[in-house]
């Protein structure tokens, strides 16, 4: 029991390491002697563990996007308080928007642990799909959009930092610019809702003007019937 309790923290302890090193390297700039320095281990503790590199890169790779997704699904019904909520997730978590980057850099095939991904994001939209229903989005827009919007305004300035000090003159991490993006998401994200007119919506008292029907004009009687009367 207690062997198969050290081989545990063991390997909890690479996962670690490797975690910070395939972050700020990713897969190829990686190197196992220092993944195995990092976790107090020796080279062949890392490959009996994981077997190999890449096995280990997938299984890093797998455990963040599990714990991650998490978070994210957990993310508000209202659609305003979802981006501020996905903000939140990529900022409070820079070694998932790294691990990201170092994905989109050099994969080319499949991606680790695509299916499970490609359900996670379904779900989203659905619930995006369910606030549109609600009355919460407007009827004509296009949910997909929406969600690679809403990743893209929530993770561009952090996974792009030269960027957005070239443009705001702050680093993402500076707490100014944290708190000036969190009131531009804020103000974007009442701007959306508020564009949504909910079907069920009553009319405002006043809010239509009514207006008057015309008067008839006054018959004219034929000059005979006049005298006649």
């Amino acid at each position: 029991m207690k062997k198969t309790r050290d081989l545990a923290l063991t390997r909890a302890r690479i996962l670690k390491a490797a975690l910070a090193e395939f972050a700020a390297n990713g897969l190829v700039g990686a190197r196992c002697d220092q993944i195995a320095r990092r976790a107090g281990v020796n080279k062949r503790m890392l490959f009996y563990c994981f077997g190999s590199k890449q096995s280990l890169y997938r299984e890093v790779l797998r455990l963040k996007f599990n714990q991650r997704a998490a978070f994210f699904e957990s993310a508000p019904d209202d659609p305003g308080q979802a981006i501020l909520h996905w903000y939140e997730g990529f900022s409070s978590d820079l070694e998932l928007v790294r691990l990201l980057e170092w994905e989109a850099l050099g994969n080319q095939g499949e991606l680790v642990g695509e299916k499970e991904r490609r359900q996670y994001l379904k779900r989203t939209r659905a619930r995006l799909r369910r606030a549109q229903t609600q009355g919460l989005l407007p009827r004509e827009l296009d949910i997909t959009q929406l969600q690679i919007s809403i990743i893209a305004l929530t993770a561009f300035p952090l996974a792009f930092p030269q960027m957005t000090r070239l443009a705001s003159g702050l680093a993402p991490t500076d707490p100014r610019f944290r708190r000036k993006r969190l009131n531009f998401l804020r103000w974007l994200g009442e701007r959306l809702s508020s564009a949504a007119v909910p079907q069920t919506a009553k009319i405002a008292p006043g809010a239509v003007k009514i207006l008057p029907l015309p008067r008839k004009r006054r018959a004219r009687l034929p000059p005979l019937a006049i005298a006649r009367a």
